[in-house]
């Protein structure tokens, strides 16, 4: 089986990249462009097999350095495809959508036509500690703002040559995968990381043990010394002890640290008619507007970003200043002064860190305690 895995693994790359290959029961025979040839360390005319047993033949079984460079090939550059969905009957805006949870309407929203850009990556997150997890996640990016959006029916799309992202939406798109990893990634791997503080914890508790015996023996030891330079001796090795401790626990934190890393396996630029709907809105004696599409190829509607997490929302909050939209979760109830909103005040997406009881502590300040003239 897992040599089919290689197999596919080849035979689809040499394809994808331009060769002409002839495939046969136990290996194929390929004539490759002169490009990809020097790309993969091949001859122009090469024979892969996939047995073992063809003398002067390219070793193509899992394992192989031909695998390794193929694959090595496509986690450098991901696969990237690009898809036209064909637009369906438009639907109008419901009455009841958006909602707004703090704010009033202040018009007729305004309707018009437009093509919308989305992209539809494939991540791999890992989280690298004393042991490896990985889950694969998939997430559509709008790439007008970067938010996030509900899944795209792109198994009804069509293939077409679309023209490139461009700086602006990759800028974009970089924030957002970010600021999705910030947020997501800890929830997907959430059991991994639940693994970790378990396994610190434990190991925490060992070495509290270990240590607190340990003390144990050097104060009975320095109460049997026969002379002062023995107690003095055992004293100071006893006065030792949390440093020796503080060292060991740091060589703990250090080999459990977690990691969270994402990478891109796959992506799929997507392009679709949309309706747009301007609508006035008032908060409190300040007027803005808000954009919500209605995706033709689904009849799906989309909101406005949150300018917290990022979400496309229909529920949602503006802030008392410049009027940002906040999602129901990150809307503090409608409390959107200029200090509690993350548009006002910009927070960098990051990680929330690891936390882990630790069991040493009270041993630490007794042991220092301790030592205390």
């Amino acid at each position: 089986m897992n040599d089919d895995l290689a197999r596919a693994l080849i035979v689809g790359s040499l394809t994808a990249g331009g060769a002409v290959v002839d495939a046969h029961a136990d290996h194929v025979d390929a004539l490759l462009p002169p490009e990809l040839a020097t790309t993969l360390g091949l001859a122009e005319e090469v024979q892969i097999d996939f047995t073992g047993t063809a003398a002067g033949a390219v070793d193509g079984r899992l394992g192989a350095a031909l695998v390794e460079r193929v694959a090595a090939r496509h986690l450098a550059s991901p696969p990237l495809t690009a898809l036209v969905l064909q637009p369906e009957l438009p639907r109008p805006l419901p009455d009841h959508l958006p909602v707004l949870l703090n704010a009033v309407r202040a018009g007729v929203a305004q309707r018009s036509r437009e093509t919308q850009r989305y992209l539809v990556a494939t991540l791999r997150l890992t989280a690298h500690s004393d042991e490896v997890r990985s889950a694969l996640a998939t997430l559509v990016v709008r790439l007008h703002d970067g938010a996030h959006v509900a899944a795209l029916p792109i198994e009804r799309g069509e293939a077409h040559r679309l023209a490139r992202l461009t700086d602006g939406e990759r800028r974009r798109t970089t924030g957002a995968l970010q600021r999705w990893v910030a947020v997501e990634g800890p929830r997907r791997l959430a059991s991994a990381l639940d693994a970790v503080q378990r396994r610190a914890r434990r190991d925490l508790e060992r070495l509290a043990d270990y240590y607190a015996s340990l003390d144990e023996e050097m104060r009975t030891a320095e109460q049997r010394a026969r002379s002062p330079d023995e107690r003095a001796r055992r004293a100071a090795k006893r006065a030792a002890l949390p440093d020796d401790l503080a060292a060991r626990r740091a060589q703990i934190a250090e080999r459990i640290r977690a990691r969270l890393a994402a990478t891109l396996v796959a992506a799929t630029l997507v392009e679709t008619d949309a309706e747009r709907f301007d609508l006035p809105v008032r908060r409190r004696s300040r007027d803005g507007a808000l954009r919500v599409l209605g995706r033709s190829a689904d009849a799906r509607f989309e909101g406005p970003a949150c300018v917290a997490c990022g979400v496309a929302t229909l529920r949602l909050y503006l802030c008392d200043e410049r009027l940002h939209v906040l999602c129901d979760a990150c809307g503090h109830s409608g409390r959107l002064d200029a200090v509690r909103c993350a548009g006002c005040q910009p927070r960098a997406a990051a990680l929330p860190p690891l936390v882990v009881d630790d069991p040493t502590q009270a041993l630490r300040h007794r042991l220092v305690a301790a030592r205390q003239p």
